[in-house]
């Protein structure tokens, strides 16, 4: 689906959507429960439905575990597939079966399970890998700048076997907020994990034979990922503003951090109980360490297309491995646009300009770069034309409906 998007301000009040993180990590515990939960989701995506198709089919002698595009899901199921069965074949769409799962790979070989890829096709998926082989527990050794998948995979996973095991971080553990989140769900349902820190690298040490016990009620918090988008809308917006309802400003969600990093740009960032309001106001070139938020990395570039002075956006290598290379295709999407910036190996500089000129750009099956470039027309002199736009499904398969709530306009070509 290609669209067109003219130049509008936003304006009003949107609800967050559902964390697909909190969601991920909320229903692989309630099927690992030795009882009954009921899972509160306000809103799903193709990636936690991919997750939920999973966990159905892990009750299968041999499971086939089709994770479409969704990381998440591949990577927090290996390790549970692999404590619960001796064989499982994983399945992948999209860029899916082409991104790293190693280390966590090695460990789990180190650990009893051996891996083999045929290569084969199922459909539109491409098999990822055939594991045969009870995982068994011990000590998992991972750095800290890999994705933070593998360590919440292993996390879920350890408690269920019946040694004692240990994940020792062997450098400063990036995007710390997505494992504190699921630390967070796990002390919910009954798990103990015990963390020793030594200068920034944590040791999580887990007992076995534990049982997941769950709450007779969760409920995923709004998704801070998401709201990022209209958080930036609203700065960029002039007028009274845009208000993002049902949104915890105390999240452990490491995308919280779009409050504190719109602020230091200038924008007016307000909050009250469960509630973001984001106002207009001239924004300014800084300084952006994204090891610990990549997933903001390309809203936060749109913000600084148009802020005085230069931003430099750096540690954010891992976007090279996501649904799509996010800082070429960022770098490519801008530049389209009528942007000023650079890529570098990890990250982008971008000097801002007064306004975006518009024009075409892909989506690069991405949903991030799409709602990006989408938000980028607010402060575009002319539309932007941006092709594949239905990779939104993948998180946010209302994001149009509720950019056109706020007064957005898009026609479908």
């Amino acid at each position: 689906m290609n669209i067109e998007i003219t130049p509008q301000i936003l304006l009003g009040s949107v609800d967050a959507v559902a964390s697909k993180s909190h969601a991920h990590r909320l229903l692989i515990s309630a099927a690992l429960s030795k009882r009954p939960a009921k899972v509160k989701i306000s809103t799903t995506s193709q990636d936690i439905e991919a997750t939920r198709q999973c966990l159905r089919q892990l009750k299968a002698d041999i499971p086939v575990l089709d994770c479409r595009e969704s990381g998440s899901t591949l990577r927090f199921l290996l390790p549970v597939a692999m404590v619960l069965k001796e064989e499982a074949v994983f399945l992948g769409s999209g860029r899916l079966p082409q991104r790293p799962i190693s280390p966590l790979k090695e460990e789990m070989e180190a650990h009893g399970c051996v891996f083999t890829n045929q290569h084969r096709k199922k459909g539109d998926a491409e098999e990822i890998c055939h594991i045969k082989g009870t995982m068994s527990g011990g000590i998992f050794t991972l750095p800290g700048n890999v994705s933070s998948q593998y360590i919440t995979g292993l996390l879920f996973a350890l408690p269920l076997l019946r040694e004692n095991s240990q994940i020792r971080i062997t450098s400063p553990l990036e995007s710390r907020g997505y494992v504190d989140l699921t630390l967070d769900v796990l002390k919910d349902f009954g798990i103990e994990v015990y963390v020793e820190e030594t200068e920034g690298c944590p040791t999580y040490k887990i007992k076995g034979r534990q049982q997941y016990l769950a709450p007779e009620e969760v409920t995923a918090e709004g998704d801070w990922s998401n709201t990022a988008f209209w958080v930036a809308a609203g700065v960029l917006s002039k007028g009274s503003g845009v208000i993002c309802h049902k949104i915890n400003p105390h999240s452990v969600q490491g995308d919280r951090q779009i409050f504190s990093l719109a602020r230091r740009m200038g924008g007016i960032v307000l909050e009250k109980e469960q509630r973001i309001l984001a106002m207009e106001a001239p924004l300014k070139g800084i300084h952006i360490d994204a090891s610990a938020i990549p997933d903001l990395v390309p809203i936060l570039a749109v913000m600084a297309s148009v802020a005085k002075g230069t931003t430099y956006i750096h540690n954010a290598h891992r976007l090279r491995l996501k649904e799509s290379d996010r800082l070429a295709a960022m770098y490519d999407c801008l530049s389209r646009v009528g942007a000023d910036l650079i890529e570098e190996p990890g990250g982008l500089t971008i000097t801002g300009v007064p306004r975006l000129k518009g024009g075409r750009v892909s989506g690069y099956n991405d949903h991030r770069i799409v709602m990006a470039m989408t938000i980028a027309s607010i402060v575009s002199e002319r539309p932007i034309i941006i092709e594949g736009a239905e990779a939104v499904n993948k998180s946010y398969p209302a994001f149009f409906e509720d950019f056109e709530s706020l007064g957005g306009v898009y026609r479908v070509l």
